[in-house]
């Protein structure tokens, strides 16, 4: 990043926003999405995680971060063990025709509407909220609303640029009675707002997992305990201060249904509202002068002593530890939520309030295929019938202008040269000298209607209606074994020959590749794939994205502790750098940006201390010539796996 806040607002603010579009998308576990942004775009994760891939670069990507993708930008979204939900904010940004100096020697300094940069939010509340009115702005008539918009985008944007140029949040940093404090004084400021243990991590940016136990260390109890304690506070005040219904006290504190309201009410504090307020007012309590204890003065609570809340901490004298960990928590806010009278709980509560959710973007509206596209099929002299997932699908009997958005690796190892594909496979280091005279479609859909395609064959189920109504089109699920793939792919095209010479052609080469890496393995060794250097948060893989080669073609042995925690429906897992010795094997392979990075292992506190590195096992490998799973692809990296191997042991033998 070379440009000063300032400066990237004024550049920002130079620009003329228009049509600007918000999608939210939705992935369980293991699920893929891929796409390519035909505008401007921010990539919001909302909750979850998930590994994208974006212009020849993986991202591991956890809660709460915001990513700026250009125009033309090929991106995959794979769900983590969490699953994961985004949004995309589109926009086009009209720059002018003719612009000062100055500003023109910001743009050469660094351009922000042309290149990927991404913030980790220190306020992801207000971000998220901005984010949320935005999705639901663009689900009205655009007529009504383009101003409005407009105007909430530019807020949003404004928070995005002073985030990503402070820096990672606070609380990344902080110690637990830190972020403890940090919470309380959230809940404090919207506690009648809908929370869950889930919304509350979101709030400070950190796990739910790691929030609880924080909680638990500092103050011996949940958040949510502490958020329900505040909210009945909040209650016994309005019941003695006010006459309001109880309906309206009950909304007031985020209750929407009163007899849910009356039934924690009761659980907490012993009695239910209405007693509550008929004991005060038979203690002859004024608005003005206060309210008196409405139980014995030996009790020093308003919770009778049967009840088991915290009835030990009366008996007991208290809970030491509680008070020992809650004194760096300001007494003030311990005061608001009751934490001075006891520490300790022998149920926990869980708050069944719901959280509030973004909703889904409506459907996009598919372009009908021009007449162009169909002329060129009923052209064809014969067509045939094949048998798919999706049932018989008419094809013809030898497609001459193919397009595909996934399989171009697959279509050139079957001698098959598509017309069009994505960007992102035209750019595949391996299939460079192999691809000229091929157009960028970049999931485009007026772009496959010009070619005059007579046979489209996709990986995403999400495109095949769209793409059936420009020509016949074949869909195949990307995640299945390569063979499997050639060879449906073989029928599908009429190459079947072609599939099977090439299928020969593999496992002989695999064959004697696995005898070259095989002879610098030794019994009982481990591999491991990691990604990201020696960065705080690095990618494990399994058998799938970057190790699916290593550890699924070559068959290299995993550590065992890889194969208890990577889900195999996900392939992946994100982890501290803390802990990379419970995964790291005898020998492992690292993927980095080969352009950009190198690490110094040998002397970083924490990968110097580990086998592979002391013993020179660790090599670095290029990430995005990795991420292509194409056979082709699969083939030059099995190779360079092995000469990568034999050239190490001749260079380790040599020392």
């Amino acid at each position: 990043m070379m440009l000063r806040l300032d400066e990237h607002i004024r550049l920002w603010d130079m620009a003329r926003i228009r049509h600007i579009e918000v999608r939210k998308i939705t992935l369980k576990p293991g699920e893929r999405d891929s796409f390519t942004f035909r505008s401007g775009s921010f990539l919001c994760i909302s909750k979850g995680n998930a590994l994208i891939i974006l212009n020849r670069r993986t991202y591991s990507a956890n809660n709460l971060q915001i990513f700026h993708v250009p125009n033309k930008s090929y991106c995959e979204v794979n769900a983590g063990v969490e699953g994961v939900e985004y949004n995309i904010v589109d926009y086009e940004a009209d720059l002018g025709e003719s612009l000062s100096h100055d500003l023109l020697s910001l743009l050469d300094k660094w351009n922000p509407f042309d290149s990927v940069y991404y913030a980790i939010p220190y306020q992801p509340v207000i971000l998220y909220d901005l984010l949320a009115n935005m999705l639901e702005l663009s689900k009205l008539p655009q007529q009504a609303v383009s101003l409005q918009l407009k105007g909430v985008f530019y807020q949003w944007l404004s928070q995005v640029i002073e985030q990503y140029h402070s820096g990672p949040p606070s609380s990344l940093t902080a110690s637990p009675a830190d972020l403890v404090t940090m919470t309380l004084e959230y809940m404090l400021k919207h506690y009648s707002e809908p929370h869950t243990l889930d919304t509350l991590a979101l709030a400070v940016n950190r796990s739910p997992g790691y929030l609880s136990n924080c909680f638990k260390q500092v103050l011996n109890r949940g958040p949510i305990d502490c958020l329900i304690r505040l909210r009945m506070n909040k209650a016994c005040a309005l019941l003695a201060e006010t006459k309001l219904p109880l309906r309206t006290i009950a909304a007031a504190i985020g209750y929407q249904d009163t007899y849910y309201f009356s039934n924690a009410f009761k659980k907490h504090k012993g009695i239910s509202p209405q007693r509550y307020r008929k004991l005060l007012e038979e203690e002859d309590v004024t608005l003005s002068a206060g309210r008196n204890s409405i139980v014995a003065p030996e009790q020093s609570c308003y919770i009778p002593i049967c009840d088991n809340e915290n009835h030990c901490q009366y008996r007991n004298g208290g809970s030491t530890n509680m008070f020992k960990h809650s004194m760096k928590v300001p007494t003030s806010l311990l005061l608001a939520f009751g934490l001075l009278l006891g520490g300790c709980s022998t149920n926990a509560v869980n708050d069944a309030t719901p959280s509030a959710s973004l909703s889904a973007s409506p459907s996009q509206p598919v372009p009908e295929a021009t007449g162009s596209a169909s002329s060129d099929t009923s052209s064809q002299s014969s067509t045939r019938l094949v048998t798919t997932p999706s049932g018989e699908l008419e094809v013809p009997t030898d497609p001459q202008r193919v397009v595909t958005d996934f399989y171009l690796g697959y279509l050139l190892a079957l001698n098959v040269k598509p017309v069009g594909t994505n960007r992102m496979f035209l750019e595949n280091p391996y299939l460079e000298d192999q691809v000229a005279g091929i157009v960028d479609i970049s999931d485009n859909l007026e772009a496959i209607v010009a070619l005059n395609p007579d046979l489209i064959v996709t990986g995403d189920a999400n495109k095949y209606e769209a793409y059936s109504k420009i020509a016949p089109t074949f869909f195949l699920e990307n995640n299945s074994n390569v063979r499997e793939q050639v060879e449906k792919l073989g029928e599908v095209l009429g190459k079947q020959s072609e599939a099977s010479a090439w299928l020969s052609m593999f496992e002989e080469k695999l064959a004697r590749a696995k005898e070259r890496v095989g002879a610098h393995i030794k019994e009982g060794e481990t591999v491991t794939v990691f990604d990201g250097g020696i960065l705080k948060e690095i990618t494990l893989y399994g058998s799938a994205y970057t190790g699916k080669t290593i550890h699924g073609e070559l068959g290299m042995p995993m550590n065992e502790n890889v194969i208890q925690n990577i889900d195999p429906k996900v392939g992946w897992l994100s982890i501290s750098s803390e802990v990379v010795d419970k995964y790291a094997g005898d020998h492992i392979f690292m993927a980095v940006n080969a352009k950009t990075e190198t690490f110094d292992y040998a002397n970083d506190s924490i990968w110097g201390t580990l086998p592979a590195v002391k013993n020179n096992e660790l090599y670095e490998i290029d990430g995005y010539r990795f991420y292509f799973s194409d056979p082709i692809s699969v083939m030059g990296q099995i190779e360079d796996i092995a000469d990568m191997m034999d050239e190490r042991a001749q260079a380790n033998a040599a020392r």
